[in-house]
C-alpha cells in the first residue's frame, strides 16, 4: 500500500469563498502486473482509494488493463562470404555476396575488416559503418572493398585471410540496441 502526500488544490477561478480540502489521504495498491520485453506493461490490475480531509467517504476505483502483444524483439544476423577477391597491383580485397537478415525493418550498420599474416608483416584493413537496409522476408546482399591501411608496407595477397563482421542496429520499438559478430577465414584469389 502507498500513501500519497496531499497536494494543495489549484485556485478557484470564482470570486465565491468554497470550502477545500486541507489534507486528504490516498492509497493504491497493485495486485498483479505482467511485464513484456524490456519493461513492456502487458497487463496491470490495480485499486485506489482517496479521501479528502472533512469527508467521510471516499472515492474509489480499479484498473483492469491488458494490453496488445508487444512488438518483436529485433534479431539481426550477418552472413560472411568464405570467398573474395584481390587485386594484386592495388592489395584490394572484395568480398562480395554476403548477406545480412532481420526479422524486421532495420538500418544495419556493419563493420568488416581483414588481417593476412604473411611472413614478415600483416596485412590490415577495414570499411566502417557500411549501411543496409533490411526488410524481412530475404537476405539483403551487400559488397566491400579495401585495402590494407594500417601498415603501408603490407598488402593484401592471394591466400587465406581472417574476415570479421560485426553488425550492430537499433531497435525501433524498445531502447536497445542489437549487435552481431562473425569471423571466418576467407580465401583470397586473385581478381
Amino acid at each position: 500500500m502507498v500513501t500519497v502526500q496531499p497536494r494543495k488544490p489549484a485556485p478557484s477561478p470564482r470570486k465565491r469563498p468554497r470550502s477545500r480540502a486541507i489534507s486528504s489521504q490516498a492509497s493504491d495498491t497493485v495486485s498483479h502486473i505482467a511485464y513484456g520485453p524490456h519493461g513492456y506493461i502487458r497487463e496491470i490490475d490495480a485499486t485506489f482509494e482517496r479521501t479528502c480531509s472533512g469527508s467521510t467517504l471516499p472515492v474509489r476505483g480499479e484498473l483492469h488493463a491488458r494490453m496488445p502483444e508487444p512488438p518483436a524483439e529485433l534479431a539481426i544476423g550477418v552472413q560472411l562470404n568464405t570467398t573474395g577477391t584481390v587485386a594484386t597491383r592495388t592489395g584490394e580485397i572484395t568480398v562480395g555476396t554476403t548477406t545480412t537478415t532481420c526479422n524486421k525493418p532495420a538500418r544495419i550498420s556493419i563493420n568488416v575488416s581483414a588481417y593476412q599474416t604473411q611472413k614478415r608483416t600483416t596485412a590490415t584493413g577495414s570499411h566502417e559503418n557500411l549501411i543496409v537496409v533490411c526488410e524481412p522476408g530475404s537476405p539483403v546482399p551487400w559488397t566491400t572493398s579495401f585495402p590494407s591501411d594500417i601498415d603501408p608496407t603490407a598488402s593484401f595477397q592471394p591466400a587465406t585471410a581472417v574476415l570479421r563482421g560485426l553488425a550492430t542496429a537499433d531497435d525501433r520499438d524498445y531502447p536497445v540496441s542489437v549487435t552481431d559478430f562473425r569471423s571466418d577465414d576467407i580465401t583470397l584469389v586473385r581478381s
